[in-house]
């Protein structure tokens, strides 16, 4: 029974390359030379060794008022790309018994092709066919879903595009998969699209740049969230129609394309795909491989959630660390490094300091900003400097200037002061008044120290955010106020140098990541 079921495969030669589309009546010859004149020549990366990948169609789709999307259109362009760079080996089918387990594992990735609908429930006429696993609906459902699961949790991938996401909307663990729910398309039109890590090696075809692109927009709902995916593209808010009805999210995080592990497994999913012209975009196709050969796991690509690589740079914002090394930022190799991801500050029996080490910002002086970034500390002492000033000669201190202040025992924690000069100049609680005579006067409260500190955790990723505009300091951890400063002083040093510390003393780690600035 499994040989013959896995017999009804449609394996893709070169010569039905040339047909299939056409005789289905829906390719037409000029689209066809249109897609031959897009797909690339050659993989990204050489396959690590044969991969066979199943291009999914759901049968009912030709019947659906939409016409199957784009679906021929994107049949033959996945066929071209496997066959003409040779990057994987093309089996088409539309036949759920491709999802028993023992019909899988001969694939090492699955496109899901604008299959939507509920197509993991077998029909009366798939359970004809798959009368040999019981009679009973249900059961066999449930066998075709843990089938799924286990296959892509066990080192599967998957690519799915644009109305895939609508796909067995009766089962949340699919969408969980997946990575979001659909929730409309609000847009059906030309937009703008943000890459939002331009470096990644998945958005290489796009060369860098943001681009613009006529095409059926999605929206979407839970589960999506970027502490469970890692975003590609998002639609760019800024350069796209915002006035459309029918938009419900609120945060502005319409993401269109992203990455996540499942299990061992990786997930492509890009909502890119209703439009027949996207299937001889030359980007489009290219983007579209290399998401196929990281699902394949030909092409390596970070998956780590957006919320915890700190990928996310909120509107205004920019980036300041890549999450992968030290580009633009300067300090000591011997006490800064990346590691898992995070600036990582770290003194041992081995490795002591004699006096405080800084990791220092080198995109120039910072006056009026916000900066907003995650810390953890396992212990010691560390802080931010702003506005600080650089000594070149000898002193006791590479930097002077303010520090929103840290540490492990939380003595520090959301204190701001100046070593060397005026030192500490507003406690964790407190709104402070620095007068023109320099004198500090406490001048009210933002908290009881001890309840602040309850909103801090303890050895685990915390958000800082430092916001100064002129002389007005204020100090937020995990979104609640530390203290704040009303500082008059003429002394004060209104800009300057942007640095991580290492304290002196006793063995310590610190860590930080998704380091961002808005400058006023």
């Amino acid at each position: 029974m499994l040989s013959r079921v896995f017999f009804r495969i449609v394996v893709v030669t070169a010569v039905m390359l040339g047909v299939s589309g056409l005789a289905r009546g829906e390719v037409t010859k000029q689209q066809a030379k249109l897609i031959e004149a897009a797909v690339p020549q050659k993989a990204s990366v050489a396959p690590k060794r044969h991969r066979r990948v199943l291009i999914w169609n759901t049968p009912f789709m030709e019947k659906s008022p939409h016409k199957g999307y784009s679906i021929p259109q994107a049949e033959y362009a996945m066929r071209l790309l496997g066959e003409r760079t040779g990057a994987f080996e093309p089996v088409v089918s539309d036949d759920v018994a491709m999802y028993l387990p023992e019909n899988l594992k001969r694939f090492d990735a699955i496109i899901m092709n604008n299959s939507n609908g509920q197509w993991i429930r077998p029909t009366d006429e798939d359970m004809e066919k798959l009368k040999a696993y019981g009679a009973d609906k249900d059961a066999v459902e449930k066998l075709l879903r843990k089938s799924l699961l286990d296959w892509i949790s066990d080192d599967g991938g998957i690519v799915a595009y644009h109305h895939a996401i609508g796909g067995n909307t009766h089962w949340p663990e699919f969408l969980e998969m997946l990575g979001a729910g659909y929730w409309g398309h609000p847009w059906n039109e030309e937009v703008g699209v943000k890459l939002e890590e331009p470096g990644n090696p998945l958005l290489r075809a796009f060369g860098g740049k943001d681009f613009r692109l006529a095409e059926e927009i999605f929206q979407f709902r839970d589960p999506y969230s970027r502490e469970k995916v890692r975003v590609l593209l998002t639609l760019d808010t800024k350069t796209s129609n915002m006035t459309v009805p029918w938009i419900h999210r609120k945060d502005n995080d319409f993401a269109l394309a992203w990455v996540k592990q499942y299990g061992k497994g990786r997930v492509f999913y890009s909502a890119f795909g209703h439009r027949s012209e996207i299937w001889w975009n030359e980007a489009i196709l290219r983007f579209y491989l290399d998401g196929i050969q990281f699902a394949t796991g030909d092409l390596q690509v970070d998956t780590t959630p957006s919320a915890e690589a700190g990928a996310r740079v909120e509107p205004g914002f920019k980036s300041l660390f890549n999450g992968k090394d030290l580009t633009g930022w300067r300090g000591n190799p011997r006490i800064w490094s990346v590691r898992d991801g995070s600036i990582t500050g770290e003194t041992t029996p081995e490795n002591r300091i004699s006096e405080n080490n800084f990791l220092i910002w080198t995109g120039g002086d910072v006056r009026d900003f916000e900066l907003r970034l995650k810390f953890r500390i396992e212990n010691g002492n560390s802080g931010i400097y702003y506005r600080s000033e650089e000594r070149t000669g000898m002193g006791p201190e590479a930097l002077v200037g303010c520090q929103a202040d840290f540490s492990a025992d939380n003595r520090w924690t959301g204190v701001v002061m100046e070593y060397t000069r005026r030192g500490i100049i507003a406690q964790r609680g407190q709104k402070v008044v620095v007068d023109k005579d320099g004198k500090i006067k406490v001048v009210g409260s933002v908290g009881d120290p001890a309840e602040l500190l309850k909103h801090v955790k303890d050895k685990q990723w915390n958000d800082y955010t430092v916001i100064a505009k002129g002389g007005h300091v204020v100090l937020k951890i995990n979104g609640v106020v530390m203290c704040e400063i009303q500082d008059d002083d003429p002394r004060r040093v209104p800009s300057g140098k942007l640095a991580l510390q290492v304290h002196r003393g006793p063995d310590m780690l610190v860590q930080f990541k998704g380091i961002r600035l808005r400058e006023f």
